[in-house]
């Protein structure tokens, strides 16, 4: 488990989340595997209790809204220190820190004051070898690969009943500092440098505790390597590269895991199972729990391997590092050992483990509670949609991550869109003006006439409207463009404006159509506004602008006109007898005002 799962009094939380960077995006919520991530206002923070440390947060967050506890000041005070450090890197390192050489790494790190720089290759075949012997075992029911520690805090913490299937082998890392120990002075200090932040707490555990000294990852010790090499103090090594016996891997592959086991499995299929990342580990120990399928051995790993660890050149592909690496052991000159003979001459080691559960305490609510939050956000849990937007795979987790406060309906992407909708309605329902011509619009129009047909209603005012269409707008938009048939509808709304009273409201009805609202006066003296108005339009020329060239637009309107009574007793029905006037105008020609009966 992280550190909030280990008590250390000194020791900083392994992942953090500095509130400040965060945006709350929410993305690495999405990914997070364990649901260990919670929305707090407008960021996100980490659950301690529910991390497993993949650090696949850490990778998703562009902007550094989570970050990893810096080990550098404790290998720096070890060095300084007159205790002799060795620097044992895991296998992965020619990939984590290239372009450099492994000679050059090697330099670097002696430059650093390291007294030696070791590999974990020995621990990964001695492990691998134990891996051997285990999965020969007939009375195994089910062994979970332990060398993953993302993966062993996954299973004790998630399906704590498998924890004891979990293989009862230390990592390469430790059967690695084990016989460094064994080998090397009383005394001696060791600094791991790894793939991922898991094993940079891992070191801390009860029994694997003081076999390593501090545990970095590989990204640390690049800046610890490029600080160093950017130092006025810094000198240059010109000796001669060392000439070392390559050690062939006979035994292991990735991490430890017995290249005999995958034979096996490719051969016969003899029961393996190979998964990569918690959430493909976690739908197959709901089916071994559930009866569904009984694997003989899971080989299970939160990458793609080690050297897809988060702190491997995080910002190179799986491919790329892999080609890296294959290319950098490329070394036909150098001498071969074989590993299982060098083994039987070695020092035997201590690798033995053991697991216990460490379940998360998580609230369950009751069905009725999780339909109240359900409620809140306006989803039936028969209708949920499910869509997994939110980073769970059902609306019900949602809801039971928002009662139990680690997540918010701001997650949830369709009622989002829903309140955006909604919202969006309202704002244009506030909306007044006509964006093109700035005179009133439809919404504003009908709340007028509205408030002035009840006065009317109530005390007996006079009331009319007019309707106006502007006569052949279309052959100006065809001959000279749909600008030009706008620059025109711009022009005669701002001449309507000047020819009304203030008490008047001039709206744009929609496309070529106007209305206006006489109120206080009659149909007769409506008759001869609108009169006004057609003169005014009809009476001028307007320039456009189109093709380089100015153009003098004559247009005119035709005008109908209604007024509020017995053959009017509402405003739809205003409108209506304005509409039908307004027709009659054009039917007759255009460029003329016709009344409505009544």
């Amino acid at each position: 488990m992280t550190e909030a799962a280990t008590s250390h009094p000194e020791r900083q939380p392994l992942l953090s989340s500095p509130g400040d960077l965060c945006d709350g995006c929410g993305a690495c919520v999405r990914i997070c595997p364990v649901r260990a991530l919670r929305v707090v206002g407008d960021r996100v923070e980490i659950i301690p209790e529910k991390c497993v440390a993949c650090g696949l947060c850490v990778r998703e967050c562009s902007r550094g809204g989570h970050s990893v506890r810096d080990d550098i000041p404790a290998v720096e005070a070890l060095l300084r220190s007159r205790t002799p450090v060795v620097a044992l890197l895991s296998t992965e390192f020619i990939a984590a820190l290239a372009p450099l050489t492994v000679v050059q790494i090697e330099r670097a790190l002696e430059a650093l004051g390291f007294c030696a720089v070791e590999t974990t290759v020995l621990g990964e075949e001695m492990v691998a070898e134990s891996y051997e012997h285990l999965h020969g075992r007939d009375d195994t029911l089910v062994s979970i690969r332990s060398t993953c520690p993302v993966v062993t805090s996954f299973v004790r913490a998630y399906h704590p009943a498998l924890a004891g299937a979990l293989a009862p082998i230390v990592p390469p890392y430790v059967a690695q500092a084990r016989l460094i120990r064994a080998l090397y002075p009383e005394g001696v200090a060791i600094v791991y440098a790894g793939p991922c932040y898991a094993r940079k707490d891992e070191v801390y555990e009860p029994q694997l505790v003081g076999v390593i000294d501090v545990a970095v990852d590989f990204t640390e010790l690049r800046r610890l390597i490029d600080r160093h090499a950017a130092s006025p103090s810094h000198t240059r090594l010109t000796a001669p590269p060392l000439q070392r016996p390559r050690v062939l891997k006979e035994v292991s592959l990735t991490d430890g895991f017995p290249r005999k086991t995958v034979a096996e499995r490719q051969l016969s299929g003899c029961g393996v199972e190979t998964v990569r990342g918690l959430a493909e580990l976690e739908r197959l120990l709901c089916a071994v729990e559930a009866g569904e399928v009984a694997p003989r051995i899971i080989d299970a790993l939160s990458c793609e391997g080690c050297i897809d660890g988060p702190a491997v050149a995080p910002g190179l592909s799986l491919y790329a590092k892999r080609t890296i690496d294959a290319s950098a052991r490329e070394d036909r000159g150098a001498t071969r050992v074989s590993t299982r003979a060098l083994l039987e001459v070695l020092p035997s080691v201590d690798l033995r483990r053991s697991f216990d559960p460490d379940p998360v305490a998580l609230v369950r609510p009751e069905d009725a509670e999780v339909d109240a939050v359900l409620a809140a956000g306006g989803i039936d849990r028969e209708q949920a949609p499910d869509c997994g937007a939110c980073g769970w795979a059902t609306c019900v987790e949602h809801a039971v991550a928002i009662y139990r406060g680690d997540s918010t309906w701001d997650l949830c992407l369709p009622l989002q869109r829903s309140l955006l909708k909604d919202r969006s309605s309202r704002l244009e329902a506030c909306e007044t003006l006509d964006p093109l011509t700035g005179a009133w619009n439809r919404r504003s129009f009908a709340d007028r006439l509205s408030l002035e047909h009840a006065r009317h209603a109530r005390y007996g005012t006079p009331l009319a409207v007019l309707a106006l269409d502007v006569d052949g707008l279309g052959a100006v938009n065809d001959r000279l463009g749909e600008a030009a048939g706008d620059r025109v509808l711009r022009e005669i709304a701002s001449r309507l404006a000047r020819e009304v009273r203030s008490t008047d409201l001039v709206a744009r009805w929609g496309g070529d159509r106007f209305s206006v609202i006489v109120p206080g006066i009659s149909k007769t003296a409506a008759f001869a506004v609108a009169e006004k108005l057609r003169v005014a339009v009809s009476g001028a020329t307007i320039p456009v602008e189109s093709d380089g060239y100015t153009h003098d637009v004559s247009v005119t309107v035709s005008v109908g006109v209604a007024a509020a009574g017995p053959g009017a007793p509402d405003p739809g029905e205003m409108l209506e007898a304005a509409d039908t006037a307004l027709l009659q105008a054009i039917a007759a020609g255009g460029d003329q005002v016709r009344l409505a009966p009544g």
